[in-house]
Order: structure tokens, then C-alpha cells, then sequence
């Protein structure tokens, strides 16, 4: 009985690792935020610390007070549930992040009623420059997280820039190598991977686990 009961613990892990729970061990992700042709360049780091993820941006090029729409609101940006299309189809990437139904605009008085993936409506909008570069911008997000929820976890998504609404540039988000690393596009195309594919590889052995185990109980 006890050997049965064992038995059925592991095939339950492996079936819950199977539909697509990431690793515990995930410390770190990337985005290259840009558009095919290279107008818009942001560098997005995600960082595991005490009590969420830290992020970084980087402006690199083209976000200007010129081509802001609205020059007093800024550009804004939201990791968004799917990863990028072919040629930097930012449209692919779908809604925002938010598995817990959470509200938009963002009240930032109260952010844990906002939506996980609207960073700039948590912690402010990119100001545009007149050289369209800006400094580095630092700070923790403590709802964010590599691996809780499953359906909010950061692997398989993406990072988009809006200017007033509309998609400018977008970039997939790489966590600890999982995730979609290229899309098609410019000199050198690539085949985007779809977002259960890199997931797999990182619960492949636990699902293993699981089949063994219901193979087992059916001894």
C-alpha cells in the first residue's frame, strides 16, 4: 500500500511537471526589444533577487521625444503572454500578462490589483528623449516571478513597447536559455519556436517520471 501510495505521489508530479511548470532553479531572463528594421532598441534584463524579479532597460536607440505620439505620456510596455512573430510580428504576442484578471489602467496605489504584465503602468512609463537613448532604469517587481503561477510564469513570453497604443518594437523574453531566441527577420532568418517547445525541455524528466510511475501502478 505504502509502495502504491509512493508511487502514485510521483506519477502526480510528473503529470504536473508534464503541463508545463518551469524549474525552480530559473534566475535570469533577457529581452532585445527592437522592430525589423531596427528603428527601436531596448535591452530588458529580468533578475531573481529577495522578493521578485529586478528589472533592467537599457535605451539603446530610438525612443524620441520626435516620434512619441504623446510627448507628456511617453512610450509604454507590457510583457505579453506569447512570443513574437515571424519578422517582428508584434501583434502575435496577444494580451498582457494577467492571470489573476487583474485591472487596466493600473492603480498604483494599490498594484497588486493591476495586471502582472503592465510594468510601465506599475512603475512608469519610458520618457522619451530628444537623442531617443535614456539612462538605465532599475527596480523590483514583486509580483513577477520565473515560476509562480504556471499560467504567469515569465518563460515563453514576451516584452512590447507601445507608442500610445500601438506596437512599435517587441522582443521574446529568454529565461536561463528557455524561451524563443530568434525571430524571423533581416539578413539572417530564423524559425521562431513555439513556447511549449522550450517549456518542454525544461520539464521533459519530470514527465518522464510521471509516465514511468502510472506504468508502475498499473503492475
Amino acid at each position: 500500500m505504502l509502495f502504491k501510495s509512493a508511487t502514485a505521489l510521483l506519477a502526480f508530479a510528473g503529470l504536473v511537471a508534464a503541463q508545463g511548470t518551469p524549474s525552480a532553479d530559473l534566475k535570469h531572463g533577457a529581452a532585445h526589444v527592437t522592430n525589423l528594421n531596427g528603428d527601436f532598441i531596448v535591452d530588458f534584463t529580468f533578475d531573481k533577487v529577495e522578493g521578485g524579479i529586478n528589472v533592467t532597460l537599457t535605451g539603446l536607440k530610438g525612443l524620441s521625444t520626435a516620434m512619441a505620439i504623446d510627448k507628456a505620456a511617453g512610450y509604454q510596455y507590457h510583457i505579453h503572454t506569447d512570443p513574437v512573430g515571424p519578422n517582428y510580428g508584434c501583434m502575435a504576442t496577444n494580451g498582457h500578462l494577467n492571470p489573476f484578471n487583474g485591472t487596466a489602467p493600473c492603480n498604483t496605489a494599490n498594484v497588486t490589483s493591476c495586471e502582472i504584465g503592465d510594468l510601465s503602468g506599475k512603475h512608469g512609463n519610458i520618457v522619451p528623449t530628444a537623442d531617443g537613448t535614456f539612462s538605465t532604469i532599475h527596480y523590483i517587481d514583486n509580483q513577477l516571478s520565473f515560476t509562480e503561477p504556471a499560467n504567469g510564469a515569465l518563460v515563453g513570453r514576451s516584452v512590447v513597447i507601445h507608442n500610445n497604443g500601438t506596437r512599435i518594437a517587441c522582443g521574446n523574453l529568454v529565461v536561463d536559455g528557455y524561451g524563443n531566441t530568434t525571430t524571423t527577420g533581416g539578413a539572417n532568418p530564423a524559425t521562431t519556436t513555439a513556447a511549449g517547445n522550450s517549456a518542454a525541455k525544461l520539464v521533459g524528466s519530470a514527465a518522464l517520471t510521471g509516465v514511468v510511475a502510472l506504468f508502475m501502478m498499473a503492475l
